[in-house]
């Protein structure tokens, strides 16, 4: 499962010289290669084998997500107070919040791609799980981070920002009206917008970002890993100018309640019950968009290219191991 399998390689492949490294990863050239650059990084950075180590190695990857999640937010969240307070009135900043949203994004899966695969939203998690094989038993795990860390990004956002919003406001913290920033903490629908509507409003929004997440890590549509981060990045951004106006567009269920709960400190608990309990609907929304779009470009895209395979090579047998396309189980580099 690359992504994963390359961050923890298994203690034989640990212990391989470089002639055996296509013996451990399955005789497949590219991740021959990938497991030879690991084993020269290990040789030259040796780590020794206890049990703090092993500990450190298995928890990794859910202080990654955590940490992801937390620059994902903080450069959000600040993007969207900064151009709040800077142009007096918070009904605009949905755009500056648009862009700070993809480069948080951007900054996340570059941190954090090697360790856990950049997940960084639930709906993503629970895609690749069935699809992308990701293991499940790292998806509560990986959740749980990802709410802990949108949490933190919220209030340190919030710490940055506590005298600006001071002067701002006047000491007066709201979730609506010109001067109310709980927006940047969490998706508002617009007043007019009805939650049946920002239902379908995030649904869409979030199976656009799977969708594109889908394509981009793919292989054959998307061959240059390198550029992962940047093409994710501006997906987000796209997406949220284009559909973000009716309600929000953070199409993350942790980062939403993660950074609601956070605000409720400051807030109140009417940011869990404005707007009829709106509180449910980007979460349960992002679920059904996500993993609709995702059934949807498996069914349209990867079988109709197996499909070609199959009719054009005898069900695939003249293909070896190094010409198939490596599918990948994260938003990682490797």
């Amino acid at each position: 499962m690359p992504g994963y399998t390359a961050a923890m390689p298994s203690q034989q492949c640990a212990n391989a010289s470089l002639a055996d490294i296509s013996i451990c990863t399955h005789g497949s050239a590219k991740t021959a290669k990938r497991a030879g650059d690991m084993l020269r990084y290990s040789n030259k950075h040796p780590l020794q084998n206890t049990q703090l180590t092993r500990i450190r190695v298995y928890i990794a990857p859910f202080f990654a997500e955590c940490l992801g999640t937390t620059l994902f937010v903080l450069l959000g969240a600040g993007a969207n107070l900064t151009f709040t307070i800077n142009t007096r009135t918070a009904q605009s900043a949905w755009m500056s919040n648009a862009f700070g949203c993809g480069f948080g994004l951007m900054l996340g899966v570059c941190v954090t791609g090697g360790i856990s695969g950049s997940i960084l939203n639930p709906v993503v998690a629970v895609v690749f799980a069935l699809y992308r094989q990701l293991p499940w038993i790292r998806v509560p795990i990986y959740i749980l981070a990802e709410f802990i860390g949108a949490f933190i990004g919220a209030i340190l956002a919030y710490v940055c920002f506590a005298h600006s919003l001071d002067a701002f406001d006047g000491y007066n913290r709201q979730i609506t009206s010109p001067y109310g920033t709980a927006g940047s903490f969490g998706s508002f629908p617009r007043p007019f917008i009805s939650n049946g509507a920002a239902f379908l409003s995030q649904a869409v929004g979030a199976g656009m970002l799977i969708f594109g997440i889908f394509a981009i890590t793919d292989p054959i549509n998307f061959p240059s890993r390198s550029t992962t981060p940047v093409a994710v990045g501006l997906l987000l951004t796209g997406i949220a100018i284009s559909l973000g106006y009716p309600a929000g567009f953070p199409y993350n269920a942790a980062l939403d309640l993660g950074s609601r709960c956070a605000a409720a400190i400051w807030y109140g608990r009417e940011v869990f019950t404005f707007h009829q309990s709106y509180t449910w609907v980007p979460v349960v929304a992002s679920f059904a968009g996500g993993i609709c779009a995702a059934t949807a470009y498996q069914m349209f895209i990867v079988t109709e290219r197996s499909l070609i395979v199959v009719v054009g090579s005898d069900n695939g047998n003249d293909f070896d191991s190094e010409e198939r396309p490596e599918y990948t189980s994260s938003l990682s580099l490797h």
